[in-house]
């Protein structure tokens, strides 16, 4: 089938509009006035304003067409392979006429507040229809691992529902594990379609969710990628760090037999530094290298007796339980720290023989970091938490810590981080006996892999590593970072937003493309709910399991929701936004108000069947800037026009 695409060189337009003027099907260009180097590097001797228009690009595999939840958008079988959108079909997302304005076609507020920018209305409003496996392919655009974030992420999508002005949030994270597990569950997983086999090779530091989420998107460009991980298993965090009862390790375990089907070597026990090199991975054929290395290094208190036989880093000790090995706690364990791993070290604990584990926290229960759901489900297991307490010493008997000496605490004037600061009470001091000590106060980045021929800096902050934001290139042009690694100790779901924003980054050094032009999208988020046209409805919520069975065994705590109900919860959703909108990549699909509508130009249908150009591009353009035809032979025009002017300036 032979490709045509309307193409508009925005460098060298005008701004008169007489493309506009010329639009037969009533579509409103995405069009705005730039001022020169608001996106990026513009050629020099562009204009100080330019008029950017944004049409569809006729994608071949539209993620549009699947996202549309009435089917008005499709890809015609013709000659043309035309992306059609049918304004009979379209409702505009259940789009209230003349009330949304400009407003429908921004950012739902779910998406807006995902940090791996997930198209969460249109996955909801495909689920609320039972089409799973569409809901499945618009999450897999954007996040490759819903099994694995429908488990753990922390949905900051679900705070900022405009469900919430009816009654509660919609259950997005139970929605996506449900849509996963369907795949999960399948005799047949859904494989994703793979470009042409590429020779440039690249290597993947880490075998966390940033590193699989980079092989992920780079094996679906083609490239053969090879995944490096210092530990004797695969999945870094995910099976190290995160308990089983949260995340099962079958899961992690299929998501890495899906990246092995998808052509993505894996080696484990291979720690990059002292085994093999950057500089020797070069040597070898590797032309770039993505840095998911983690935080592995444990945090210290820095007080005395921390060294002391029976007081362990937590992370140390969640990856030793979770790769097997047995660590004697006896009945009482303190677990000093209130984040995520200090729950988690807190609760394997106490499946582990320790009766008496407790959280030592220096501040109030509000401003524990933990995300208050483990919170909840610590307190369920009868898991006590002692707050505006301070541990000052370890105290030591027959060699081992027998007691800490801890310090009463209270909360004073807000600190750099935003929380009140604990401050000391003056004679509080007390002493807890205990067995055993966690100490669970956060952890940094083991840079080893930086041998001294790497020139990358890192910032001075918990020795992360330094990037370019947009990109996430280092220093170094073939070496790029994301994750844990340039953030410091953060969730999976930014961890796997950086791997797919640095896949993107690498394929784009591969072929010599700029890095940052184009992608700069500034998200705005729908502030306009329609609550009046809904009903109060009953959010879902997924079962746990009872707290006097879990506290026995590692078996998965939360259950997934059933048929019926994930259907019943997807229609819950309002629908604040359009579904195609916010799945183009190239926000070529605007929102027109006068019919509550989506509009997407397609090509003049009915002229380009008969073999005439689209009304825009039919010799109208003042600037001769509009084309139509084989994008190939489109941009060879356009390469040459532009070393014309270039040579001019």
């Amino acid at each position: 089938m032979k490709k045509y695409e309307l193409i508009i060189e925005n460098e060298a337009c005008w701004g008169c509009k007489a493309c506009e003027a010329a639009c037969m099907q009533e579509y409103h260009f995405k069009a705005r006035y730039l001022r020169l180097g608001e996106e990026g590097a513009l050629e020099h001797g562009a204009p100080n304003f330019m008029y950017k228009i944004n049409v569809c690009k006729q994608c071949a595999d539209p993620i549009c067409v699947t996202a549309c939840p009435e089917r008005a958008i499709s890809k015609k079988e013709n000659d043309l392979g035309l992306v059609y959108h049918d304004k009979e079909k379209c409702n505009g997302c259940n789009a209230a006429t003349g009330k949304s304005n400009e407003d429908k076609q921004e950012t739902s507020p779910c998406k807006f507040n995902c940090p791996a920018k997930n198209n969460v209305q249109g996955f909801v409003t495909l689920a609320g229809r039972g089409r799973f496996e569409d809901a499945l392919e618009i999450i897999k655009e954007t996040n490759p691992f819903p099994s694995i974030c429908g488990r753990v992420c922390h949905h900051p999508c679900e705070s900022e529902c405009n469900r919430r002005d009816i009654d509660q949030a919609v259950s997005i994270r139970d929605l996506e594990r449900f849509i996963a597990d369907q795949d999960l569950q399948s005799n047949r997983r859904r494989l994703p379609s793979v470009q042409k086999q590429r020779q440039e090779k690249i290597a993947v530091i880490g075998s966390g969710p940033a590193g699989m989420s980079c092989a992920y998107y780079l094996a679906r460009d083609g490239y053969p990628v090879t995944i490096f991980e210092k530990a004797p298993v695969l999945g870094g965090m995910l099976v190290q760090g995160i308990p089983a009862y949260r995340l099962p390790r079958e899961v992690v375990a299929a998501e890495i037999r899906l990246l092995a089907d998808m052509g993505v070597t894996m080696q484990a026990g291979v720690e990059i530094g002292r085994a093999e090199t950057i500089a020797g991975l070069r040597s070898k054929g590797f032309q770039a290298f993505f840095l998911a290395v983690g935080t592995q290094k444990c945090l210290t208190p820095g007080i005395q007796g921390e060294n002391l036989p029976g007081v362990y880093a937590g992370l140390d000790y969640l990856k030793k339980i979770n790769l097997g090995e047995k660590v004697p706690l006896g009945k009482n364990a303190a677990i000093i720290g209130g984040g995520n791993t200090a729950l988690d070290a807190v609760r394997s604990a106490r499946r582990l023989g320790a009766d008496n584990a407790f959280i030592l926290y220096r501040r109030g229960l509000e401003e524990m970091p933990a995300n208050p759901e483990e919170v909840a489900e610590c307190r369920a297991e009868g898991v006590a938490i002692q707050t505006l307490t301070q541990p000052v010493r370890f105290i030591e008997k027959g060699g081992r810590v027998q007691a800490v000496e801890c310090v009463r605490m209270r909360l004073a004037e807000p600190d750099s981080s935003g929380r009140p600061k604990p401050e000391p009470i003056k004679g509080s001091e007390f002493t807890i006996p205990v067995d055993a000590v966690i100490n669970a106060l956060g952890q940094e980045a083991d840079w080893a892999c930086l041998t001294p021929e790497c020139a990358c800096t890192l910032t001075d902050e918990g020795g992360t590593l330094k990037v370019e934001p947009r990109t996430l290139q280092t220093s170094e042009p073939d070496l790029f970072a994301g994750g844990d690694a340039i953030r410091g100790p953060r969730t999976v779901v930014e961890a796997i937003a950086d791997g797919r924003e640095a896949a993107v980054s690498i394929r784009r050094y591969i072929e010599g493309e700029h890095l940052w032009k184009g992608r700069e999208r500034r998200y705005r988020k729908i502030v306009q709910s329609f609550v009046e046209h809904y009903d109060r409805a009953q959010r879902a919520l997924a079962c746990d399991l009872d707290p006097k069975e879990r506290i026995e065994n590692f078996t998965e705590v939360q259950k997934g929701l059933e048929k019926h109900i994930a259907v019943q919860e997807g229609l819950r959703c309002l629908s604040c936004g359009m579904s195609c909108s916010q799945s183009c990549p190239h926000e070529a699909v605007t929102f027109d108000e006068k019919s509550g509508t989506a509009a997407k130009c397609n090509l003049c249908y009915e002229r380009v069947e008969n073999g005439l150009y689209p009304a825009c591009a039919d010799n109208v353009c003042l600037a001769h800037c509009v084309y139509f035809g084989d994008p190939v032979e489109i941009r060879k025009i356009i390469d040459q026009k532009r070393s014309k002017r270039q040579a001019l300036y």
